[in-house]
């Protein structure tokens, strides 16, 4: 398969390349796996902690807790499972255009919420299925698939800040974070990110190629632009493209609007967007297991930002957090979760025994 570098004001082909990622192991070692497996959850009780310090420093409760509506509670679950089945929709679109093969749309379904739902239980394990998967069952390369991983996402959150952008500038753009606009602050993360890919694109050249890593990442970078960048040409995909992230974004919209009426929290549209958004950066940007904390602690600081309280925006992580667990599962498992987390399982002591 072909590659692109990417270089000031071109696309130029090379050379096939492997593509196997490369054996971190080596690098891994280097430090030692005491810290590798703790430094995650130090980072989450040190998250934890400045979470409750901003909460206790401005004399906050949770009380809250005692407001928050069954009903809309379910009815959160309900939205979160169409949010899944949304967002499935949307990567299945960038799938079938950058694989070029013909993956059909409910058997993507059952891959996607599958491997969510592994993602709970083993970091990663969800990827790695649906890799395997879609290599065995639609002979989809594993180098496309990887490309539309990163590309889906990359799509996604460009365009979602765009619209968020778009929208509030249209309706409310008196709206401000620390005394900045909030249209333009979204509108300068949309166009940080869309450029993000290019920019690192033209810098992984200046490192040492004979860093195998750093080869390997240049490749996929130069091959998602390649792909991306051919992909544009086609209308038709980027409406459908857009039309589903469209539809996610304002389903999405809906749901942490109700999320903060189960509350019993008023939130204009301003509100709901900018957490939207920045629940987008913490599903797709992870620091620790499942940010836990560290998403915690944004919402707390957005929710001051925006005039409201900390514990709101707490109480609001930690019921998207649980209503998409729940929602998950209840998907997952009409679908071959459990087997499939058994299967990985055993995978998994079978390569420990070897």
């Amino acid at each position: 398969m072909s590659r692109a570098r990417v270089t000031l004001g071109c696309v130029r082909m090379t050379p096939p390349t492997t593509s196997d990622p490369p054996d971190t192991s080596t690098a891994a070692r280097t430090v030692p796996a005491w810290v590798r497996r703790w430094l995650p959850w130090a980072v989450v009780v040190a998250a934890v902690a400045a979470t409750a310090f901003v909460a206790v420093r401005r004399g906050e409760d949770l009380a809250l807790l005692g407001a928050i509506d069954a009903g809309a509670v379910a009815v959160l679950v309900a939205l979160q499972g169409m949010y899944l089945v949304m967002q499935s929709g949307r990567f299945h679109v960038v799938l079938v255009q950058l694989a070029d093969r013909a993956v059909g749309f409910w058997p993507w379904l059952r891959l996607f919420v599958v491997g969510r739902f592994l993602n709970l239980f083993v970091p990663q394990a969800g990827n790695v299925y649906r890799g395997v998967e879609l290599k065995r069952r639609f002979d989809v390369p594993y180098t496309r698939f990887f490309a539309a991983f990163v590309n889906a996402p990359w799509v996604a959150m460009v365009l979602n800040f765009a619209f968020g952008a778009v929208l509030l500038g249209a309706l409310q753009p008196a709206v401000s974070v620390s005394n900045v606009p909030l249209w333009l602050a979204l509108g300068a993360a949309a166009v940080a990110t869309l450029a993000a890919p290019f920019v690192l694109a033209l810098l992984l050249p200046l490192a040492p190629q004979r860093i195998r890593w750093v080869a390997w990442l240049h490749g996929r970078v130069s091959e998602m632009l390649q792909v991306t960048l051919a992909s544009l040409r086609d209308a038709r995909y980027v409406g459908r493209v857009v039309a589903w992230t469209a539809a996610a974004f304002g389903q999405a919209v809906v749901m942490l609007w109700v999320c903060f009426a189960a509350l019993g929290v008023t939130v204009g549209l301003a509100e709901v967007v900018a957490f939207y958004v920045l629940l987008q950066l913490a599903t797709y940007v992870a620091v620790t297991p499942g940010n836990l904390g560290l998403q915690e602690l944004a919402f707390a600081g957005l929710a001051t930002g925006l005039g409201g309280g900390a514990v709101e925006g707490v109480l609001v992580s930690g019921l998207v957090r649980v209503t998409g667990v729940v929602a998950l599962v209840a998907l997952a498992l009409p679908l071959g979760g459990v087997e499939a987390l058994r299967a990985s399982r055993a995978q998994r002591v079978t390569e420990a025994r070897a």
